[in-house]
């Protein structure tokens, strides 16, 4: 019996991993996509993360060269926001080169004061640099406004 049982999974284990592997190998990856995307993806799910309050997660989103200058520690210093921020929407990106790209991010905040009867919700519009390093991984570089 237990014999039985073992080659059935033998051939069910055959059977479902080529449809697995088969199923990897249709999503579509970043080397399809145009830098226009793929920084639009990137700011979309690195905006995502801090939102959520992973700042560490959102550091290696990152470029290479800022996170070799700056240490985790220094940079979450450097965040302020997490906790008010509700949404962000990357709505345009255009690339200046094939190296740098610009997204604009629609971030919208609900502020809470305390002469205030209910929050305050308000929104802005940022424009973000992006850069690609050696490897050909877009990286978010931080400027001083």
């Amino acid at each position: 019996m237990r014999v039985a049982c073992l080659q059935r999974f033998k051939w069910l284990a055959l059977l479902v991993i080529p449809l697995i592997a088969g199923g990897c190998a249709m999503v579509p990856h970043d080397e399809a996509m145009s830098d226009q995307e793929i920084v639009a993806k990137r700011a979309q799910e690195r905006w995502g993360l801090l939102i959520e309050g992973r700042v560490e997660s959102a550091y290696e989103y990152l470029s290479t060269g800022y996170r070799q200058v700056t240490p985790f520690p220094h940079y979450q210093k450097t965040v302020k926001g997490v906790g008010i921020w509700k949404s962000a929407e990357v709505s345009e990106v255009s690339c200046e080169s094939a190296e740098v790209c610009t997204a604009v991010v629609d971030i919208r905040v609900v502020i809470r004061y305390p002469l205030m009867k209910g929050p305050v919700e308000t929104g802005n519009q940022i424009k973000e640099k992006w850069v690609k390093d050696g490897d050909g991984n877009w990286g978010f570089l931080p400027t001083m406004n």
